[in-house]
């Protein structure tokens, strides 16, 4: 796990993770996310070079993101 290191207000250091490591948190497979930064959809990550991390605070937001009461729920998307 890397961290970032932030220079802003927020000293709070950045964890990143590899997408084969965001996969595995949201049993996906790692084309899928590959897919979804093509298509930009997905969990924001960070170009570090050739390298794709992503935070994992923003990993933890998109999973609450998701969260619906019912298979009708459109959530914050569809509103």
């Amino acid at each position: 796990m890397a961290i970032l290191n932030t220079s802003g207000a927020d000293t709070t250091p950045t964890y990143l993770i590899n997408e084969h490591q965001v996969a595995a948190r949201l049993g996906l497979k790692v084309a899928t996310l590959r897919r979804w930064r093509w298509a930009g959809r997905g969990p924001p990550f960070f170009k570090l070079g050739s390298a794709i991390r992503y935070a994992a605070e923003d990993i933890d937001a998109f999973i609450q993101a998701a969260r619906r009461t019912s298979t009708s729920d459109a959530g914050s998307e569809g509103a």
